[in-house]
Parts: structure tokens; C-alpha cells; sequence
């Protein structure tokens, strides 16, 4: 059953208010974020629904609670429609590749020049292999094709931005492409499966598995990236359930959760913002040390733990007085002390000459 607009417009509104704020965002580029804020209740026709749902799921996927329309936005809504909606809604789709999604994530890598790649390429992927299975569906081969052009495109951007930088030697940044582009081809993998896609359709034979361990596409490079992603990453880029309870991170996009395992910045920023009490704060760094237990003690939130702890005023004294005391215990002893009490500059050190310990890129380059 579809979503009502106005139930998924406070949805967005609970996970990402700062995208309401008095800030103007003008432009083409800013259209998903306008559709959110000029929505006036009336009832939508179907491809105007279709846009409401890809626009709130833009403005959510790099926060602390995606809105819940995936599933639709790339299957649900491709389902018993007309050739003519079919149309439309592929439309939509080849304009939100053009969409800038800076204001509403903190998992990018920006270059000076304004490229960029996210973790919302892979959320373009997947609605993109949507659009296309739909097209094909409805014997729209030349519609299918442009889909596939742009998927084509946007697949070799993002290759030759990963080559740049793995080229450039920049290990922490290669690392954090690792993860991004691991996350992107997964998505769509993924939505290929959903569609069950044969193994001699076009989009399976050019990208299916692209980023997987071994792969010969694109000569190995996004083989080489997904590897790094399974063997040292995965544990520290999944959605971040533990913190979901503290609502105080939803009140700027300052606070959004960048790229893991690197998370001390992010945890001076939380320290430091001036919308977050002491309180606050120690809400944070009881989810985080909830989530160190439950997800089995990924790195990155001690990461973002040594960051708190280095601005907080009084530092893990006067925070473990905010604290129950099993909490402040946790932070005081054993792995998680031990994790924190390496300073950022050798702890990225250290991950950096992980890499080039493993690294052959001269192989895949």
C-alpha cells in the first residue's frame, strides 16, 4: 500500500529538518528538496507521486533514518502501469542523476572542481535499473537504451574518478572510494536481482557484479575496491541503527555521519555544535557505546568516541559523570580504551599503510 505524501513529507521532516531551514536552495539541481518544501497536501496524479517519493528518498538516504519508499521508487511503482507512465517516470529518473545531493549527506568525496561521488549514486543505480527493466517490459527498446546510456556514463565517471584518485596515491581517500563504490555497484546488483535480469541482458553482462572481488570489468579496478570494502570496511558502513535513538543528530546536516571507519572529526563536531547541550552529547556517546556492543565493536564508533572525548569540556571525566556507570566503565577499560587512545594522525596512518601493504594497483590501474 502506497505511502500517503503528507505521512512521507513528516518523515522527512522528523529525519532532516535543516533541509527546511530559511536556506534558499535554487536551481534545477535543488528540485527534489523544492518538491518537499512547496508540497500544499493536495492529492497527486501518479508520476508526480513517483517524483514526491524519489525527492523524499534523496533527501533522506544519507541520513540517520531513510525515508521507507526504496522499494518502491525501484520495483512497487514500476509495477501495472501504463506505457505513458512507464515514459514519465523514466524521465524523472534521468533527471534525478543531475540532482545535488550535497545539503542532505556527509558519505561524499568532493574534488575543488565540484565532482563528486556518494553513496547516492548507488540510490541513482538502483531506481536507474528500475527504469530501465520497466522500459524493456513495455517494448520501449530505444527508452531502455537511453537508461543504459546514462547508467554506462555514470558507471565510467565514477571509474575514472576512483583511478584519479588511486593513482594519486591518496590512501584514506582510496579507502573511503572503496567503500562508496562497493556500496554503489551493490545497489545495483541488487535491484538487478529484484528484477531478475538473465545473463544476457545488456546492463547484467556490462555492470552486474562489477564491484565484486575478482571481477574482470573495468579491467579489475572496481574488483579491487569492492575486495577492500569486504575484507576492512563493511562493518563500519551499514545504517547505523544505534543511532537512530538520539533525535539530536537530526537538527543540522553538520551532523550527518560521514564515510567509516573515519570518525574522529565527526565526533569533535558532535562535541562542539552549538544545537547540542552536554546532554546531548552524552545521549550520543551512550548510543554509540550501544552500538559498540551490538554490532560487535566496529571502529569507527571508537572513533567517534575519541573525537567526543578530546573537545568535550573536562574530557572523559566530566562526560562519565553524564553517563550511567557501565557506560562510563566501558570507556574507561578494554578494547574500546585501548581503540581510543590512539591518536587520529597514527591511526589513519596505520590504515593507510594497511592498504599499501595489500595494495597491487599497478595490476588493475
Amino acid at each position: 500500500m502506497a505511502i500517503a505524501a503528507d505521512t512521507l513529507l513528516t518523515q522527512v521532516r522528523s529525519t532532516a529538518p535543516f533541509l527546511f531551514a530559511d536556506d534558499e536552495f535554487t536551481g534545477p539541481s535543488y528540485r527534489y528538496i523544492n518538491l518537499l518544501r512547496s508540497y500544499d497536501g493536495r492529492d497527486l496524479n501518479a508520476s508526480r507521486y513517483y517524483s514526491f517519493c524519489l525527492a523524499a528518498h534523496w533527501a533522506t538516504a544519507g541520513t540517520f533514518v531513510p525515508t521507507d519508499v526504496d522499494n518502491a521508487i525501484r520495483w512497487r511503482l514500476w509495477q501495472e502501469i501504463s506505457t505513458n507512465l512507464v515514459v514519465a517516470q523514466v524521465e524523472i529518473v534521468l533527471e534525478a542523476l543531475s540532482w545535488d545531493y550535497r545539503p542532505a549527506t556527509a558519505r561524499l568525496i568532493l574534488w575543488p572542481d565540484g565532482r563528486r561521488l556518494s553513496t547516492h549514486e548507488g540510490t541513482w543505480f538502483s531506481v536507474a535499473v528500475g527504469a530501465y527493466s520497466a522500459a524493456q517490459r513495455a517494448k520501449r527498446p530505444q527508452l531502455a537504451d537511453r537508461v543504459l546510456a546514462a547508467i554506462r556514463t555514470e558507471a565510467e565517471r565514477e571509474r575514472a574518478l576512483f583511478a584519479e584518485i588511486a593513482e594519486g596515491h591518496d590512501a584514506l581517500t582510496t579507502l573511503k572510494a572503496c567503500a562508496l563504490i562497493a556500496h554503489n555497484f551493490g545497489d545495483l546488483d541488487r535491484v538487478a536481482d529484484q528484477w531478475e535480469l538473465t545473463d544476457d541482458d545488456p546492463l547484467k553482462r556490462e555492470f552486474y557484479d562489477a564491484a565484486e572481488p575478482g571481477s574482470p570489468l573495468f579491467g579489475g579496478l572496481l574488483g579491487w575496491a569492492g575486495d577492500i570494502y569486504q575484507r576492512f570496511l563493511s562493518a563500519d558502513n551499514h545504517r547505523h541503527y544505534p543511532l537512530r535513538a538520539p533525535r539530536c543528530l537530526r537538527r543540522s546536516e553538520r551532523l550527518l555521519l560521514p564515510v567509516g571507519p573515519f570518525f574522529d572529526d565527526w565526533g569533535r563536531t558532535v562535541a562542539r555544535h552549538p544545537d547540542l547541550s552536554r546532554e546531548d552529547v552524552a545521549e550520543v556517546v551512550r548510543a554509540l557505546l550501544d552500538g559498540w556492543v551490538r554490532l560487535k565493536e566496529p571502529v569507527g564508533y571508537a572513533r567517534a568516541l575519541t573525537g567526543i572525548v578530546e573537545v568535550f569540556p573536562g574530557g572523559r571525566r566530566d562526560l562519565g559523570r553524564l553517563l550511567p556507570g557501565t557506560d562510563r566503565r566501558m570507556l574507561e577499560s578494554g578494547r574500546l580504551k585501548s581503540l581510543m587512545d590512539v591518536d587520529q594522525p597514527r591511526y589513519e596512518a596505520q590504515w593507510c599503510g594497511r592498504l599499501r601493504q595489500i595494495a597491487r594497483l599497478s595490476e588493475v590501474l
